[in-house]
């Protein structure tokens, strides 16, 4: 028995390598928000998003195809695009409207990741063992992030690669270009809400609190800068989450026009600010501010 008891309790723990400490915390975190059906609700907004715009994408580059085919002159052509619009309107469609599908998402799934902590009292037994601030902070930044990557920059490539596969062959050198400036897109309104949600939950203690506050937050930063601006105060747009990254993907994608499909397509009542650089900068200040309260909360536990 004691040869036993020594052999399976006291021999070494085969391991495949050293493992990334702020995966386990980001698995984790995901892991428990996806037992929720709340979690799962809000996930399938996400893909019906996806699905709608892939569906609207499909159609386009079917009249295309056809109009090309019949030979039509430059006049239909041009018809069809100010009906259905062109692919880089269809793609900015997609990261105003994910945006906010997201956001909706992240409250419930980010709103406790430090929050939840907090009421707990976990810090001391997190921080007791050889855990570093920095490393629990990069887990749960890890799986806030994690939210946006899945349903806003993966589609994306995904509809890219679609428009590319599918489009007229004439057609087809003119999309090449658009990945790597949705992308950026993409980027700056994932970094954006995982920050301030990581950031709002850590200065709140329990998460349903965090994520309703959150949302509320969002919809009234966006109902003020949209009123604001038609009062005359267009420095107010930037206080707007939704309308900066709007502006931002807008800018990047090269949006000239809108099409009637892709104005339907919109989130209502989100407009545009007059300039792409500041509203970048504005996002930048919303992300220092999630980060920074991250921080400070992390700071005050060491104290």
């Amino acid at each position: 028995m004691d040869d036993q008891i020594y052999a399976v309790g006291y021999r070494p723990l085969a391991t495949k390598g050293r493992r990334w400490v702020p995966w386990p915390i980001a698995r984790t975190a995901l892991t428990l928000a996806w037992r929720r059906r709340a979690t799962k609700g809000a996930m399938l907004l996400c893909l019906m998003v996806f699905f709608g715009h892939g569906l609207y994408l499909v159609g386009q580059m079917m009249a295309m195809e056809f109009t090309q085919r019949q030979g039509h002159g430059f006049g239909v052509n041009s018809m069809v695009y100010g009906v259905l619009g062109q692919t880089q309107e269809v793609l900015a469609t997609f990261l105003h409207t994910q945006f906010l599908a997201t956001a909706l998402a992240l409250s419930i799934i980010g709103g406790g990741l430090i929050a939840d902590d907090v009421h707990a009292g976990a810090f001391e037994l997190y921080f007791a063992r050889p855990l570093s601030r920095r490393t629990y902070a990069a887990g749960k930044l890890l799986a806030a992030a994690a939210v946006p990557a899945l349903t806003i920059l993966l589609p994306f490539i995904i509809l890219w690669v679609l428009a590319v596969g599918i489009s007229p062959s004439g057609q087809r050198g003119d999309l090449w270009w658009l990945i790597l400036p949705g992308l950026g897109g993409g980027l700056l309104a994932t970094a954006t809400l995982a920050s301030t949600v990581v950031g709002l939950s850590a200065l709140g203690e329990r998460g349903r609190t965090v994520g309703v506050i959150y949302v509320v937050i969002l919809f009234a930063l966006s109902a003020l800068g949209e009123g604001l601006v038609e009062a005359g105060y267009d420095w107010a747009g930037y206080l707007s989450l939704q309308r900066n990254v709007s502006t931002v993907a807008d800018s990047l994608l090269d949006v000239g026009f809108t099409s009637t499909a892709a104005e339907l397509m919109r989130p209502h009542n989100v407009g545009v600010n007059p300039s792409a650089g500041p509203s970048a900068l504005a996002l930048g200040g919303f992300i220092a501010a999630g980060l920074g309260a991250l921080w400070g909360r992390l700071r005050r536990v060491s104290a």
